[in-house]
């Protein structure tokens, strides 16, 4: 399997796993503000910041 292939499947993984971070994320800021689990949802923003820098990463191997 050539690199540019590895590569476009890891990003396809982190696409997916960044849509479903960010549904957690949406279906903990929907409930009332006091029952929102501020831990929670303090995770998921830095798991979708991890994906997006993780994606970042791997378009610039894609485009060399």
């Amino acid at each position: 399997m050539t690199d540019n292939k590895k590569y476009r499947i890891q990003l396809e993984g982190q696409y997916r796993a960044l849509e479903e971070h960010l549904q957690k994320l949406e279906k903990e800021r929907e409930k009332p503000i006091e029952n929102q689990d501020l831990g929670l949802i303090a995770h998921w923003e830095k798991t979708v910041a991890n994906c997006h820098n993780q994606i970042a990463k791997l378009e610039r191997r894609l485009k060399r």
